[in-house]
């Protein structure tokens, strides 16, 4: 960081298929706040304070690592894109978290590339590739992610956490930079159309949750009224 620059908040979005590097990348940012191997249905906000600066990261569903779009649960596509409108007015910042322990393969890439589509062709952007578990960068497939992402990448430093958080801020910093500090645009018709089928889909099922308990509370009454008739008969009681 330059000497003088301002420091503004942070609002970043964590993607990515492997629920406990995402776990990791946002523990160490914030502290231990997400359980390593909790698999998140729904988008999850942490906020924290790292060197005075206010940041928000949002936790989002997990996406099946080799998996064609078309077989992602519709609601785990809505939660995917409405995570950015849980840091209004938008986030800085995605963060693709990538654990490199095993090969990084074309199928890896077209996943990754069919999925952030859902976000439409700006995130690209905005983001940057967080590489866990490797020192280096062969794959071309991966070379070809990280080239559509303006050559942004950074390598996590799990060991050192105070320097690999340093250096990510540092690199979200120039994201914001480069977008003229502009954040990503949350008032595009399709992504609103999705937050509108997504409040819809829940404003439904909590009907039907409200529908099925006033059920059960009315046969709790019944069956109520049926015991005390039971009791009166058995022993005589008057209930007029």
């Amino acid at each position: 960081m330059e000497q003088g620059k301002v420091q503004f908040e942070i609002r970043a979005v964590v993607l990515g298929w492997q629920k406990s590097d995402k776990a990791s990348v946002i523990n160490s940012i914030l502290g231990d706040k997400v359980e390593p191997d909790k698999y998140f249905v729904k988008s999850v906000r942490k906020d924290g304070e790292v060197n005075g600066r206010k940041i928000s990261l949002i936790n989002t569903p997990c996406w099946w690592e080799n998996y064609d779009l078309r077989d992602l649960p519709e609601v785990v596509k809505q939660e995917l894109v409405c995570s950015v409108f849980m840091c209004p007015p938008g986030p800085h910042v995605f963060l693709l978290v990538i654990n490199l322990s095993l090969p990084f393969t074309e199928e890896n890439r077209l996943t990754i590339e069919k999925h952030l589509s859902l976000f439409g062709e700006k995130i690209w952007r905005h983001t940057i590739v967080l590489l866990t578990q490797t020192d280096s960068v062969r794959s071309a497939d991966l070379q070809r992610i990280i080239q559509r992402c303006g050559e942004r990448y950074h390598v996590f430093d799990f060991e050192n956490k105070s320097v690999g958080v340093k250096d990510l801020l540092e690199k979200i910093d120039n994201v914001v930079a480069a977008n003229n500090a502009n954040h990503f645009e949350t008032h595009d018709d399709v992504l609103l159309d999705i937050q509108r089928k997504r409040d819809e889909n829940e404003r439904r099922a909590k009907a039907r949750q409200e529908t099925v308990q006033e059920k059960r509370d009315l046969l709790k009454e019944i069956s109520k009224s049926y015991r005390n008739v039971y009791t009166s008969q058995k022993f005589g009681l008057d209930l007029c």
